[in-house]
């Protein structure tokens, strides 16, 4: 009896915290066309949005309106940047003075009026075995 003891506390401290289910609503779709591009952080000493993302998502555009989609995460801290590559070149367009020329977002739907967000800015918190968060394009 002592040792099937032993063995299940030692198995029970090797365990990984369950996953969670994050689904990621985006609306304000307004081109079928290209696809969106979703970067998901986890907290980091880089600049967010600049730093390779922990995990990412391509999803061709075959409607307007709204798209939605699903990562399977350990539960923390994230922030989501994307954008909707309108003509499939694997890059944001930006205008002559940087400003991006195809829709983006972020999670919190956090708004830039002079620079990038930083993380905080964008940042939610995963737990449980799901959660859901809606971001709007910004044209």
């Amino acid at each position: 009896m002592y040792s099937v003891l032993i063995t299940l506390l030692t198995l029970l401290g090797t365990m990984e915290a369950p996953n969670s289910t994050l689904e990621v609503e985006i609306t304000n779709i307004k081109k079928v066309d290209g696809s969106l591009r979703v970067a998901l952080y986890k907290p980091t000493t880089e600049k967010f949005g600049t730093a390779k993302p922990d995990f990412h998502k391509v999803i061709p555009v075959g409607k307007s309106g709204k798209i939605i989609f699903k990562f399977e995460l350990e539960p923390g801290d994230y922030a989501i940047a994307l954008y909707h590559d309108i003509n499939n070149n694997n890059q944001l367009d930006k205008n002559m003075v940087g400003y991006p020329k195809e829709p983006f977002g972020f999670s919190n739907n956090f708004r830039p009026v002079l620079s990038a967000p930083n993380f905080k800015d964008c940042a939610f918190k995963v737990s449980g075995a799901s959660k859901s968060i809606s971001i709007t394009l910004i044209d």
